[in-house]
C-alpha cells in the first residue's frame, strides 16, 4: 500500500500561486488607486487619472474634515457605534452565558427566536421604528439610533455568544463554583477570558456593521449637525461626484477605522470563526 504526500509538487504549486496573485492584487490595487487619488490635486487627476500623482498633498482631507463636515460626522460615529457595541456586547455577553451553561425556561425557542429575527430585512423595520422613537421624541437624537443599533444587532449577538459559550468546558465552571464564585464573578474571572476570541470576532463584526450603516442613520438624524460619517460622505459624494480625489479621500477616511479595527483583531477573529466552526 503507497502512500502519497499531503503537499502539492512545484508544478501544482504554480496555478494555485499565479491564482493567489490575481486575487491578491485585484484586492490591492484598488486600494492603492484609492490612496493615491485622494492625495492629489484635481487638476493632476484629471491629466493622469491611472498615473502616479505629479504633486502630493493633503488638501482633500483637509477640506472633508474642516469644510464638508467629515470631522464633526466622523466624531459622532464614534460615539454613536462605541457607544452602541459597548452596551451590546454586556447584553449579549450576559444573555449568551445564561442560554449556554443554565437551564433557562424556553432556552430553545428564545434561540430559535433570534435566528428568526436575524431573517427579517431591516427595510421592513423603517417604518414601525421611526414611528415609534417619534413617539418618545428620540428621532434627531443619538440616544434613538444606539438604541435601534442595539436591538437589531442583539439578536445576532446573543445567538453567537451562546455558541461560543458551549465550547469552555462544564468542569471548568463547576471549579469555580466550588471555589465560591457566583454568576458574575464566573462571568468576569473564567467566561470572559476564555471567550475573548468569540467576544472580540463579535465586537469588530458589529463595529463594521454599524459604521457602515446608512439607511437609520438617515432617516433617524436628518438634522446635518448630528450626520454621521458614512451619510455625511454620501451627500459629498453626490455633490462633488466629478470630483474623484475628494470622493476618494472621503472613502479612504471612511475605511481608516474598519482597517485599523481589523489589523489589530485579526489574530482574535480567525480564533473566534474557529470556534464557531467547529461547533
Amino acid at each position: 500500500m503507497t502512500t502519497t504526500s499531503a503537499t502539492l509538487n512545484k508544478k501544482a504549486r504554480w496555478p494555485i500561486f499565479i491564482a493567489l496573485l490575481l486575487l491578491a492584487a485585484s484586492v490591492i490595487y484598488p486600494f492603492f488607486f484609492l490612496i493615491t487619488s485622494s492625495l492629489r490635486p484635481k487638476l493632476d487627476y484629471l491629466e493622469n487619472p491611472l498615473g502616479l500623482p505629479g504633486e502630493w498633498t493633503f488638501d482633500n482631507f483637509i477640506a472633508l474634515w474642516t469644510r464638508y463636515g467629515a470631522g464633526q460626522g466622523f466624531m459622532n460615529s464614534l460615539f454613536v457605534v462605541v457607544t452602541a457595541v459597548a452596551i451590546e456586547l454586556v447584553l449579549a455577553t450576559l444573555a449568551g452565558y445564561a442560554l449556554a451553561k443554565y437551564p433557562v425556561p424556553g432556552s430553545k425557542f428564545i434561540t430559535a427566536s433570534f435566528v428568526s429575527v436575524m431573517l427579517i430585512p431591516s427595510q421592513v423595520l423603517i417604518l414601525p421604528i421611526y414611528l415609534m422613537l417619534s413617539q418618545f421624541r428620540l428621532v434627531g437624537d443619538f440616544s434613538g439610533l444606539i438604541l435601534v443599533y442595539v436591538a437589531t444587532g442583539l439578536p445576532f449577538s446573543v445567538f453567537f455568544l451562546s455558541v461560543t459559550f458551549r465550547s469552555i468546558p462544564n468542569e471548568v465552571l463547576e471549579a469555580a463554583k466550588l471555589d465560591g464564585a457566583g454568576f458574575f464573578r464566573t462571568l468576569w474571572s473564567v467566561v470572559s477570558p476564555m471567550g475573548v476570541a468569540g467576544i472580540a470576532t463579535l465586537a469588530v463584526l458589529q463595529f463594521l456593521g454599524k459604521w457602515n450603516e446608512l439607511l437609520f442613520a438617515v432617516i433617524l438624524l436628518p438634522d446635518n449637525s448630528k450626520r454621521l460619517l458614512t451619510p455625511a460622505l454620501a451627500q459629498i459624494g453626490d455633490k462633488f461626484l466629478n470630483e474623484q480625489p475628494l470622493v476618494s479621500a472621503g472613502l479612504l477616511l471612511t475605511a481608516s477605522v474598519p482597517l485599523l479595527l481589523l489589523a489589530v483583531a485579526s489574530q482574535y477573529i480567525m480564533r473566534g470563526l474557529a470556534v464557531g466552526v467547529s461547533r
